[in-house]
């Protein structure tokens, strides 16, 4: 109920999606097209990327808007999610290098707030198809959506376990939770409620939180 938007400073005239907050709730990390300070940035075919920006909560204000060093006009980088620790930070890109359309990074968070270099999380993760819409959960468990085949349809959910500093192999949460349509960003909270987003028959509009 009483639903807001958040302040200008953070809804632009852009496109803005996938916030990942820290524990204390004042750090925000963020989706937003290439655009800031009413600037905006497109490549040499005049496309204009995603990019993954951090906010700060300052007196009740979100403020200090940055975007994130390993952005680049080039190509996409999107949908942050922060591990438990708050030292890591997974997320979507097409930066070159990678497997498939979009593959799934992390990069380290430092104590001085400096970012380490993105990794790409390889093979076993990563399809030539499209992984995207990553979320890590308390107990380390790395839910994303892909498109690669044998699924249900369009994008299913898939997830993998962090076992000794490695991601075992991902498994489709299969139905009802994925359908012959889009079916993305899951996140579970802390009473181990499980929501996401899909564009299924029988919704109110195109896609629709389940």
């Amino acid at each position: 109920s009483n639903i807001e938007p958040l302040s200008k400073n953070i809804n632009s005239k852009m496109h803005e999606a996938n916030a990942a907050f820290t524990k204390d709730g004042k750090t925000m990390y963020f989706t937003r097209n290439n655009y800031l300070n009413g600037k905006k940035g497109k490549d040499a075919k005049k496309i204009n990327h995603l990019k993954i920006y951090k906010a700060e909560l300052v007196n009740n204000e979100w403020t200090n808007i940055t975007e994130l060093p390993f952005n680049n006009v080039n190509y996409s980088v999107e949908h942050p999610t922060l591990n438990s620790a708050e030292n890591k930070l997974y997320f979507a890109s097409d930066m070159p290098g990678s497997i498939g359309s979009f593959d799934l990074f992390e990069v380290a968070i430092h104590k001085d707030g400096s970012y380490g270099t993105p990794k790409n999380l390889g093979p076993k993760i990563n399809t030539i198809y499209r992984e995207q819409f990553p979320f890590i959960s308390k107990n380390n468990t790395l839910y994303f959506s892909s498109d690669r085949p044998l699924g249900y349809g369009g994008l299913d959910i898939f997830k993998s376990n962090l076992v000794n500093n490695k991601f075992t192999t991902p498994i489709n949460l299969g139905s009802p939770i994925n359908s012959n349509l889009d079916d993305f960003s899951f996140i579970i909270n802390d009473k181990n409620k499980g929501y996401f987003s899909s564009n299924r028959n029988g919704g109110i509009g195109d896609d629709d939180i389940y």
